[in-house]
């Protein structure tokens, strides 16, 4: 049976409000950009996907390297893979990472959403796996805040899903500080609850050794970049120091980043972000690295694609759940008792409102 066509694109960037506004090392944000592309193919079918540069300024820009990959697959039989491989080789111009690899990632995420719905199947199991429940915690705050604050928040973050597992950041200016968040975040929890941790990058490594150090004995489920992503040397001395597991990740850009961490042994897991990866495929290769070095892979943001990814993973630990996307889609995903659940509708199966992208759209840079 002959495969359909990619006929048409559409991309529009929004600026959502946060809920609970970022108040973090590397900024303070109150709302989130978000770059929304959708395919359409000659049989009517579309897929979508969105996309979270971080800065919206920057919208713009990626919007128009979206616009211009995607002339390469203008009117071509729909071959997600062989897409991939293509924009792969077109990006080695500008180099395989920054807003060429998230443009990349927008077009190919919607070209497996497209693939899967075209196939009347769930993305995980368009891609051979099946549908269950996805073990994720809350990342939805917990940010650089007072430890009242911290314990209030922890409290509400808990309800939202029934999450027995949070994550705080650290990394403030001295270890006691960071000694009494987690004690606020503690108490609020349940002995057996995991705690995880992130800073952000917001430490050098002389400043690392030290507060790993005085950190190591709270139990934490993980290290989060404590130290410039891109010191991988770096990462893999902190590891010969600390027993806590240290995990990066989320700013690999494509598999080269990531597979030459894992031979460093800058980690003892990875975090990939669907973006900055490559999109669907990217992590697929990046997922099956994973497994051939034994390291456990968790998710960066993304939440509803990342939970049909990780049902493919051999070597799947945790989801990281924010809800920052919801006021934009028509179902949003749910989690119960701490688990996300995949929807049974074919592809990743978001629609997005259309009224609430009128109302946060991007408007056009004027120089």
């Amino acid at each position: 049976m002959p495969r359909p066509l990619v006929t048409a694109i559409s991309v529009v960037s929004v600026d959502l409000p946060l809920q609970r506004p970022i108040v973090s090392a590397v900024g303070q944000y109150a709302k989130w950009p978000f770059i929304i592309t959708e395919i359409t193919l000659d049989n009517g079918t579309s897929g979508n996907s969105y996309i979270c540069p971080y800065l919206v300024h920057y919208t713009k820009p990626i919007e128009g390297v979206i616009l211009e990959l995607f002339k390469l697959f203008e009117n071509k039989p729909l071959a997600p893979n062989k897409f991939y491989e293509t924009g792969i080789r077109q990006l080695s111009l500008l180099g395989r990472s920054g807003i060429a690899m998230y443009a990349l990632a927008a077009l190919d995420i919607a070209f497996w959403d497209a693939s899967a719905k075209d196939a009347d199947l769930p993305l995980c199991e368009h891609l051979g796996g099946s549908i269950a429940d996805v073990k994720a915690y809350n990342s939805g705050g917990l940010w650089l805040l007072n430890p009242d604050q911290l314990a209030a928040e922890a409290k509400e973050l808990k309800k939202e899903g029934d999450f027995s597992s949070l994550k705080i950041r650290l990394g403030r200016r001295n270890l006691d500080q960071d000694l009494k968040a987690i004690e606020a975040v503690r108490n609020q929890m349940s002995p057996d609850d995991d705690l995880l941790c992130d800073f952000n990058q917001v430490l050098s490594f002389t400043e690392a050794l030290q507060r790993l150090k005085g950190l190591d004995d709270q139990g934490l489920y993980w290290f989060e970049e404590p130290i410039p992503y891109y010191e991988l040397r770096n990462y893999a001395e902190l590891r010969q120091n600390i027993t806590t597991p240290l995990i990066l990740g989320e700013n690999f850009h494509g598999i080269d980043h990531a597979t030459l961490s894992l031979e460093l042994g800058s980690g003892d897991a990875i975090m990939p972000d669907l973006m900055r990866i490559g999109g669907i495929s990217g992590w697929l290769k990046t997922a099956a690295l994973a497994e051939a070095y034994t390291r456990p892979l968790s998710s960066h943001l993304y939440p509803e694609v990342s939970a049909h990814l990780m049902r493919v993973t051999p070597t799947a630990d945790y989801l990281e759940w924010v809800n920052w996307g919801d006021p934009l889609l028509k179902e949003p995903y749910q989690v119960r008792d701490g688990y996300l659940s995949i929807p049974e509708r074919p592809g990743v199966g978001l629609e997005f409102k259309q009224d609430v992208i009128d109302r946060y759209r991007v408007s056009p840079v004027v120089p």
